[in-house]
């Protein structure tokens, strides 16, 4: 039987290496199973435990890894396509949509982060460089999470720096990289003339007469740009094609048993797209240094001290270029006017102070005296400066002493961030100029300002934040008699945030408290159970109802050290886990003193005839002495296993996730008249449920490597209890996903008047033909709010990530890339609704007149306010879908015979391109970036040198 088992085995095994010799047209050599994935130590909540005995679920990046493939500089987004069970980059599973809400609108953003601990301790992971991290883990579900207390209800990420080497030699790296960054879409906003000439009709639409005669719409296509001007502040005239920027980074490491260092030193630089003035010059430069020291004080003490900072100075001119470039029309004004144009005796010309090269005044008129131009030739500089600094220190004792594998840990941080402006405010006078009637010649002007250079440097928009960590722990692992393992940990943990003008603030993680506590017995590595805890302190609820314990149980089972697997060639490794439990947490109550009455003023009332007054008290709402914790209830059901001698790793979840006792004021509850005296309590609860799913193929044959991975997350979620009661069904919340979004149904233009008046009255406003018609839902023969129906998550079900490797010989390719699909947005803000005096955007190409009644896709422009036209509805409504290549590298590492003569231990060589391309439907409207600096694609070109 074993015989034919084997045969059976050898069978598919050589089918799978025939059918990939096949694909890749080389012979693929398969390798002995590697167990030592399953030996690797992983960081989880206050220690490291092998791979194979973790119970939860846990996804582990190996950061150096990644940094040796990949050029990314920062941590921010080194997550999104890397991590199973991550949607984007910070949060988890797509859990903890907005919780403390009644309502949802969605605003397309992720929201419920993650916790985000870096060397044990809560912290802002900004400005922290890959380079300086050591590995990252994501704890999914709430038996890895709750040893973080309260502040872990969305899950956790932990980061871990690096540390020195002890193998008594000198380590250091550096790497020098040069890019460009170039706008992947800018907005496309109409020229002075067309924009006169949709004017025009938006004007005919309103029933008035049109504002620009043929002749000026002329005049301003074709005649002289600074009498009819034709400002377009994304041309070659204001931004450059790209954007330079350079990196440098060092390294250095070394010592021994008693003694090791490690330190890291960065200088980014990242120059300006704006290419005119002073804005030419503006530059982001942020320089970081990290030292961490261990240092082993006696044989059973040793502790380790961490210092960091990061100081950035964002150098640019002083106002707002993004969004003028955005808003103002561009027929407005000349933003500079020539001097040779200017009658020379115009008093006002020769009593200027200021002017640009000797060449130009600065235009613009009474409603536009403070303009781009203005800023980035005479408006002086403001310099934006952040100075973060962070210190930990953890002592570690070793009381085998008092028994073996019992020991104790302490670690305390101390991180404080400080941000100020530092300003030269000088103020510059603009010009408007009164033109000859037959000439292109200025014969007079008008001055608006002054011009003024005080020279002195103003301070202002200070803010600070400090935040203080501590954790204390007990700690006890040993192994009996080979096969019981046992490890516990008792744990005391602080945090406390402060941050000026909020003596109490909702910010994730201030005021944090709890106790925790984690015991783990394995069975001969095969069996595994795990009880992690947490009894956390909440200063947001009532005296009485602080504190909250909150248990998680784990099981774990290795099947393949079970004696029935034995004769299962082709699984290397194979582990089933289950856990369950909840978190008490307090980061879903948005706001200290719920629990408690609040009172607010209320009216004027008068006495003596009239010659007195105070203002009232009024309740806002009253205590509640049974308010408690949110909760996240949870079962995970986990398989991971390696097949085929290693080829082949696969790691799945199923998970049910349901958050209660969410904090509101159910006014439905009570009489219409209490309405002020509704108290905050536990009402809402959402529920959400999912999948992810991680594949990986890695294999060596010849001089070649090959790595695949892919990994793919789904959750779906709905609203189980909301305060709400509405006279038709389909206006229920309740049943739909928490991150749903609601809205009117569009049935598309009115066509006439006829078809106006034949249909149900709209309440947003007066319609007119080619307004957009909205469906009367509940046949009430008035369309309004009550009509608003179920449009769409903004927040995607299915997302996943795609990474491939492949090297031969000392050539390496690194490919990322990232997608998400099932969510929708909508088309909003002033580039796509257009009224009034609005800037106009290409959007309007496609309006509706009475001559494109059946071919247009944008509703009739007008110059008034349109309330009708304008609202979330799904007229406005687009798909989502993206799959985005994130990342492209190619790398070379000289032979070490090259790189031995130059006194160094190795030398790689790269290229790469980040964000390299969408495939998305709507790939330019999700590319376009409105009011802001727009997003960018990347290409750089570095070196690494290791010594």
């Amino acid at each position: 039987m074993e015989k034919l088992m084997n045969w059976k085995y050898n069978i598919r095994r050589k089918t799978v290496l025939w059918a990939l010799t096949a694909v890749l047209g080389q012979p693929v050599i398969a390798q002995e199973a590697d167990t030592s994935a399953t030996e690797q130590e992983v960081n989880v909540a206050f220690r490291r435990v092998k791979a194979g005995g973790i119970v939860g679920a846990v996804t582990k990046v190996d950061a150096v890894d990644v940094n040796n493939k990949d050029n990314t500089i920062w941590t921010n987004n080194v997550l999104n396509g890397r991590a199973l069970g991550m949607l984007g980059a910070t949060n988890i599973r797509g859990l903890g949509i907005n919780i403390n809400t009644s309502d949802v609108t969605g605003t397309g953003t992720e929201s419920g982060n993650a916790l985000f601990i870096v060397d044990g301790l809560p912290r802002d992971v900004e400005n922290i460089r890959l380079s300086e991290i050591e590995s990252i883990t994501v704890l999914k579900d709430v038996n890895a999470a709750v040893l973080y207390g309260s502040a872990a209800i969305n899950g956790v990420v932990l980061m871990t720096t690096k540390r020195g080497q002890s193998d008594g030699r000198q380590h250091a790296n550096f790497a020098l990289n040069y890019g460009v960054s170039t706008p992947l879409e800018l907005p496309k906003f109409l020229n002075s003339a067309d924009y006169m000439r949709y004017y025009n009709q938006a004007r005919l639409n309103d029933g008035l007469d049109e504002q620009y005669s043929p002749q000026t719409i002329e005049n301003f296509r074709s005649g002289n740009r600074y009498r009819y001007p034709d400002n377009d502040y994304y041309g070659d005239d204001y931004l450059n094609n790209h954007k330079p920027y350079f990196d440098f980074l060092s390294e250095f490491s070394g010592g021994n048993e008693n003694a090791r260092y490690y330190a890291n030193m960065g200088w980014n630089s990242v120059g300006s797209l704006i290419d005119f003035g002073d804005w030419s010059k503006a530059r982001y430069n942020t320089f970081n240094v990290r030292g961490n020291v261990d240092l082993k004080v006696a044989e059973w003490i040793t502790t380790q001290v961490d210092v960091a900072g990061y100081f950035a100075v964002d150098r640019g001119q002083r106002g707002t270029f993004w969004n003028g470039a955005a808003n103002e029309r561009p027929y407005e004004y000349a933003p500079l006017l020539p001097i040779d144009l200017i009658d020379p005796e115009d008093p006002v010309l020769q009593a200027r102070k200021n002017d640009i090269g000797d060449q130009f005044l600065l235009g613009g008129t009474a409603n536009y005296l403070t303009t781009a131009a203005g800023f980035g030739y005479s408006g002086g500089r403001n310099e934006r400066v952040d100075r973060k600094y962070l210190f930990n220190n953890r002592i570690n004792f070793d009381l085998r002493r008092i028994t073996e594998g019992l020991s104790l840990h302490t670690n305390i941080s101390f991180d404080y961030f400080l941000r100020y402006d530092q300003a030269i405010n000088n103020q510059f006078a603009v010009y408007e100029p009164v033109w000859a009637e037959d000439e292109d010649r200025i014969v007079s002007l008008r001055q608006h300002g002054t011009d003024a250079r005080p020279g002195s440097l103003d301070i202002g928009s200070r803010s600070f934040r400090r935040r203080f960590g501590f954790y204390g722990m007990l700690a006890y692992d040993r192994v009996f008699q080979q096969d019981h393992h046992v490890s516990a940990n008792l744990i005391g943990f602080g945090s406390l945030f402060k941050e000026p003008g909020n003596l109490q603030t909702s910010f994730q993680g201030v005021k944090q408290a709890h106790l925790g506590m984690q015991v783990t017995y394995g069975f001969k590595e095969k069996y595994l159970v795990n009880f992690s805890g947490a009894y956390v302190n909440s200063v947001k609820l009532p005296e009485g109802n602080r504190l909250g314990l909150s248990p998680t149980l784990g099981l774990g089972w290795v099947l393949s050290k079970e004696d029935f697997m034995s004769t299962v060639n082709w699984v290397d490794w194979l582990k089933l886990r289950l856990t369950a439990g909840y978190i008490n947490s307090d980061i879903p109550i948005g706001d200290f003193y719920y629990y408690d009455s609040r009172y607010a003023t209320s009216g004027s009332y008068n006495w003596y005839e009239g010659t007195r007054s105070r203002s009232g008290v009024i309740s806002s709402w009253p205590s509640n002495p049974n308010l408690g914790f949110v909760k996240r209830k949870e079962v995970n059901l986990g398989l991971e296993g390696r097949f085929f001698n290693n080829l082949l790793g696969v790691e799945a979840n199923l998970f049910y996730d349901r958050y209660t006792d969410l904090i509101v004021r159910p006014a439905t509850q009570y009489p219409s008249f209490y309405a002020n005296f509704i108290p905050y309590e536990n009402f809402g609860e959402d529920a959400y449920k999912g999948a992810e799913l991680g594949i990986d193929v890695q294999r060596s044959f010849g001089n070649w490597r090959l790595f695949a991975g892919v990994n793919a997350l789904y959750v779906t979620s709905e609203r189980l209890t909301v305060d709400e009661v509405y006279n038709d069904a389909y206006q229920y919340r309740a049943g739909h996903p928490v991150d749903a979004t609601f809205g009117l149904e569009a049935l598309g233009f009115f066509r006439d008047q006829a078809d106006i008046d034949n249909s149900p009255a709209q309440s947003f406003g007066t319609p007119k033909p080619g307004d957009i018609k909205y469906k009367d839902q509940n046949n009430d023969g008035i369309v309004d709010v009550n009509d608003e129906v179920y449009l769409r998550r903004w927040q995607a079900p299915l997302s996943g990530g795609l990474q491939l490797q492949v090297g031969y010989k000392n050539i390496g390719l690194y490919v990322l890339g990232a997608g998400q699909w099932g969510a929708k947005n909508f088309r909003e803000g002033n580039y796509f609704w257009i009224d009034g005096n609005k800037k106009y955007s290409e959007v309007v190409r496609d309006s509706w007149t009475p001559e494109t009644a059946t071919t247009a896709t944008y509703p009739r422009l007008s110059t008034q306010t349109n309330n009708n036209n304008f609202r979330r509805s799904s007229f406005w409504l687009y798909s989502n879908d993206f799959f985005q290549i994130r990342k492209i590298q190619l790398t070379y590492r000289f032979p070490d015979v090259f790189s031995r003569k130059l006194l160094m231990e190795g030398l790689n060589l790269f290229v790469d391109a980040n964000d390299v391309y969408q495939f998305a439907k709507n790939r330019k409207i999700r590319e376009t970036r409105i009011d802001n600096e727009p997003y960018y694609r990347t290409f750089s070109v570095g070196v690494k040198a290791q010594f």
